[in-house]
């Protein structure tokens, strides 16, 4: 230090207060480290700043002499808040590069750096504040004890609002990644809530058309059942009539044939009006045209009873039932006792499961397909394979026959009501139609594959619907 320096240092002694003993009951003070060589200058700052308060707090000065012992220092504390630094000290360039080090290496931000120097430095000050992240450049010669009070006051405000922004970064840090943590723990809920109510919206959707698909076979039901009773109630007149109609001209014939061998003229006569009225021809046909009468009245009768299914006693109640004991297994009974042996019918069965269904719709619904394709058999001694699979909550009923098949320009008319390539009387074309319409009004769907010679499949698709509302009236409760 030069004499004109030290003098001015002893001036600047001349201006402080007498040191004031700290209590060692304060609150914990703020860390200045003094960074110079020349003892001289911490002996006078540290005696300056004695008696220096900020906030209540004291100061705790810590001293190095050189830019390694400054470095050394910084290296192992974390609490300094603030650096008075001399410029030159053991090179023109150390008190900068110790701030590159302060703030490139240890990447300490928040601590205050104030330059202190002797000597004019040789790049100018507002080049040194623009190129080092310094907070203040100061000239020793100036550095009063009032304006180091102020310095001290500006630097330490200045870091203790760093420390606060830093503490209340910290805070909305954490605040946010426990607001991202109850974010993400809330999107669950909702998710799994939006899961709940899209299966309880399902549930509701298959109940409601489970329902609509009740009413409506009860609605057919009750229309069947009119029109039933009302062509019921003249078929058995015109069945009756018929047949008095019958035997009355049998006994008619049979008196005109005594009347014409009473006498000649009697029988002239009748011939006469045989003759003319052709009674002869009309008595020898009638038994053909009563006979197609009865037929017709007979197809009128098997018609209404291929309906019936829909108008008895709770037929389209839906309901849960097993699908083996309560569907299938009365299809089996019906073809035996129908006749059909079941060793013509070939099983393949999985595991058992409840449908929700009208259950004796659609055991008739069964019952049809599998008597039909034993009758499309072209030998009685073939067999037919049914087969029973569960397929993403659907049943899949599939009815294979080895027989003459199908055309495909004829396979979309399978399903018209009242067509059918079968001969006898006894069949009116509605199997398939009523199969089709119960199978439908279960949701289901009927897809028949058949190639001419080789034979035919069918298979039904229903899913299995258990609505939990219907579950209680299926169940009586």
């Amino acid at each position: 230090m030069s004499t004109m320096d030290k003098q001015r240092a002893l001036s600047f002694l001349s201006q402080s207060e007498p040191a004031k003993p700290i209590s060692a009951n304060l609150v914990k003070p703020w860390v200045v480290l003094i960074v110079d060589d020349e003892p001289e200058v911490h002996q006078v700052t540290q005696l300056v700043l004695s008696s220096y308060r900020f906030e209540q707090q004291p100061l705790e000065l810590v001293h190095a002499y050189s830019k390694k012992e400054a470095i050394n220092i910084l290296n192992s504390r974390t609490d300094v808040a603030l650096v008075l630094l001399d410029v030159i000290m053991e090179s023109e360039e150390a008190g900068l590069e110790c701030v590159q080090y302060i703030r490139e290496v240890l990447g300490y931000h928040q601590v205050r750096i104030v330059l202190r120097t002797g000597q004019p430095a040789a790049i100018p000050e507002h080049e040194l504040m623009l190129r080092y992240d310094i907070n203040d450049y100061k000239n020793k010669t100036d550095l009063t004890k009032s304006r180091l009070f102020t310095t001290l006051t500006s630097s330490l405000r200045s870091y203790q609002d760093l420390q606060r922004l830093a503490l209340l970064t910290e805070e909305l840090t954490a605040l946010n990644e426990g607001l991202e943590d109850k974010v993400k723990q809330r999107t669950h809920e909702i998710e799994a809530s939006n899961k709940a109510l899209r299966q309880a919206y399902d549930r509701i959707a298959k109940q409601q058309q489970a329902l609509v698909q009740s009413e409506k076979l009860a609605s057919v039901g009750q229309l069947a059942a009119g029109v039933a009773h009302e062509i019921n109630n003249p078929l058995a007149y015109l069945k009756s009539n018929l047949e008095f109609v019958q035997s009355t001209l049998v006994k008619l014939y049979k008196a005109w044939q005594t009347v014409a061998s009473q006498s000649q003229l009697c029988n002239e006569v009748l011939n006469n009006i045989e003759t003319e009225y052709q009674l002869n021809w009309t008595l020898s046909e009638s038994d053909d045209v009563i006979a197609d009468m009865h037929s017709g009245l007979d197809r009128i009768q098997l018609i209404v009873k291929e309906l019936s299914i829909f108008f008895e006693s709770n037929q389209t109640q839906f309901q849960l039932v097993d699908f083996y004991t309560q569907i299938l297994d009365p299809v089996v009974i019906n073809l035996e006792l129908d006749g059909v042996s079941l060793q013509l019918i070939e099983f393949d069965k999985g595991d058992g499961f409840e449908l929700f269904c009208a259950p004796a719709l659609l055991e008739h619904s069964l019952y049809c397909i599998i008597r039909n394709a034993l009758e499309s058999s072209s030998r009685l001694s073939q067999t037919i394979k049914v087969k029973v699979k569960l397929i993403d909550e659907h049943i899949q009923f599939t009815v294979s026959d080895t027989g003459e098949g199908i055309d495909t320009e004829l396979i979309h008319r399978v399903f018209d009501p009242f067509y059918t390539t079968k001969l006898s009387d006894k069949h009116v074309g509605l199997g398939l139609t009523v199969a089709s319409s119960i199978i439908k009004s279960h949701g289901g769907q009927l897809h028949i594959q058949s190639q001419v010679g080789k034979g035919t499949d069918v298979t039904i698709t229903i899913p299995l619907v258990q609505p939990a509302l219907n579950r209680n009236t299926s169940d009586g409760k």
